[in-house]
C-alpha cells in the first residue's frame, strides 16, 4: 500500500509579549491619537484660521465622551449581547448613542465650532446641524467597539482552547508512558523467571541486563526526546537480555538486527523514547523461539530525507492462535503514533500462518524536535 507523509508547519505564532498586550485597546487609543493630531495640523494649515484656544481641552473632552460610548458596548456586550439579551442591549446603545450625540453638540456648542462670519450661532442651528453626524459619529464608534470586542474574544477563547486540547495531550502522553514501564518490566520479569524456573547460570546477568534498561526508562525516557543511537542502544540491551533465553551457539543468528544509516544519523535525529520497543517486545511475547535459523529478524534503515523503516519478522508455533491485535504495548504504540506524528507515520502489519511482521514507518525530521516538544512550548 502507497504511503502518503504530509509536511507538517508548524503555525505562524505571536510572541508571548505580544499576545499579552491589550491590542483592541491600543488601536482605539492609536485612532483617537490619530484623529486629533490630524485635526490639529488641519487647523493650523495656511487656509484655514488658527484656533489655538481651548483646542487640546476640546479634543481632551470629545476623546472622553468617545471612549465612554466605546466602552459602553464593550462593557455591554458579555452581560447583554452574548447572553442573547438583545432588546435590553440595543435599548442602552440607542440610549448611549443619544446622549452622546446631544453631549457633543452640547461641547460643540461651549467652545463655539461653528461660526458664521465670525458670528456664533444658536443652540437650535447646532442641533439642526449636527445631530445627524454626530449620530453617524456615534454609530461608527459602536461598531469599531463591536467588532473589536468580537475578535479579542474570538482570539482569546482561541488561545484558551489550544491551551487546553495541548494540556490534554501532554496528560495522556505522560499517561501512555508511564503505562509503558510496567508493561515491559511485566514482560521482562517473566523471562527471566524461565530462567530461574531452569536454574540457569545466565540468570544473574539476565538480571544485570536488567537493571540497564530500567535505568533507561527512569532516567533517559523522562525526556521528550532522545537521540536515535540511545535508542538503538536500547534495543540492543533488550536483545542481549533474549540472547539469554537461546542456546549461546544459536543466539547471534536466531536474532538479526540490521541497522542502516547516513553517516552521523543516529546523532543528528531524534525521537521519542520506547517507540520502536513495543514491535520488539511483541515478536518475543507472540513468537516461536525453537524456529530455526531465524527467530527474530529485525531492520532499522535511515534514508536521506529523514524517512524512518523499523521491520520486525517473527517466526509464529505451528498451529499458534492469531496474535491478538489488542495488547496493552501495541495500542499505546499507536496511539503514541497519532499524537507524536500525525499524518506522517504508517504501521502496517501482514500476518499468515507461519509469519508474524510489522513495518513502522515515520517522517522524521533532522535535529528534530517531536510533536511532543511543540505541544510544551507553543503554550
Amino acid at each position: 500500500m502507497p504511503l502518503l507523509f504530509s509536511a507538517s508547519r508548524r503555525p505562524i505564532q505571536l510572541p508571548r509579549l505580544l499576545k499579552s498586550l491589550p491590542w483592541p485597546h491600543l488601536v482605539w487609543l492609536g485612532l483617537l491619537l490619530y484623529f486629533d493630531v490630524q485635526l490639529r495640523l488641519l487647523r493650523v494649515g495656511p487656509f484655514l484660521p488658527a484656533l489655538e484656544e481651548h483646542f487640546w481641552l476640546n479634543a481632551f473632552l470629545t476623546d472622553v465622551l468617545d471612549s465612554g460610548l466605546f466602552y459602553l458596548n464593550w462593557l455591554l456586550m458579555p452581560h447583554l449581547f452574548v447572553r442573547t439579551r438583545l432588546p435590553a442591549y440595543f435599548l442602552a446603545l440607542g440610549l448611549g448613542l443619544a446622549a452622546f450625540a446631544a453631549t457633543r453638540i452640547g461641547l460643540s456648542y461651549l467652545f463655539e465650532e461653528v461660526k458664521i462670519q465670525g458670528i456664533p450661532q444658536t443652540l437650535a442651528y447646532y442641533v439642526q446641524v449636527l445631530q445627524a453626524y454626530y449620530l453617524l459619529l456615534g454609530g461608527q464608534i459602536l461598531l469599531l467597539s463591536f467588532f473589536l470586542r468580537l475578535a479579542g474574544d474570538y482570539l482569546r477563547e482561541r488561545d484558551n482552547r489550544r491551551e487546553l486540547e495541548q494540556q490534554h495531550l501532554r496528560t495522556e502522553l505522560a499517561l501512555l508512558k508511564t503505562q509503558l514501564h510496567p508493561h515491559f518490566l511485566f514482560n521482562t520479569l517473566n523471562n527471566i523467571y524461565s530462567l530461574t524456573l531452569n536454574a540457569s547460570p545466565q540468570a544473574p546477568e539476565a538480571v544485570l541486563r536488567l537493571s540497564e534498561l530500567m535505568r533507561y526508562q527512569l532516567y533517559d525516557s523522562a525526556a521528550d526526546t532522545v537521540p536515535l543511537a540511545r535508542e538503538i542502544s536500547h534495543l540492543q540491551s533488550f536483545l542481549t537480555l533474549q540472547h539469554l533465553r537461546l542456546p549461546p551457539d544459536e543466539a547471534d543468528e536466531a536474532i538479526q538486527f540490521t541497522v542502516l544509516l547516513p553517516p552521523g544519523a543516529e546523532h543528528a535525529y531524534q525521537l521519542p523514547p520506547m517507540l520502536l520497543l513495543p514491535l520488539v517486545e511483541n515478536a518475543f511475547k507472540h513468537g516461536d523461539l525453537t524456529a530455526r535459523p531465524h527467530v527474530v529478524r529485525l531492520s532499522l534503515q535511515l534514508a536521506d530525507d529523514g524517512q524512518l523503516h523499523f521491520s520486525v519478522r517473527n517466526r509464529l508455533a505451528y498451529g499458534s492462535a492469531p496474535v491478538a491485535p489488542g495488547g496493552m504495548g501495541l495500542a499505546n504504540l499507536k496511539r503514541r503514533l497519532t499524537l507524536l506524528y500525525p499524518e506522517r507515520h504508517a504501521l502496517v502489519v501482514v500476518e499468515n500462518n507461519e509469519e508474524y511482521s510489522v513495518r513502522m514507518t515515520l517522517q522524521l525530521s533532522r535535529n528534530a524536535i517531536s510533536a511532543l516538544k511543540t505541544i510544551s512550548t507553543s503554550s
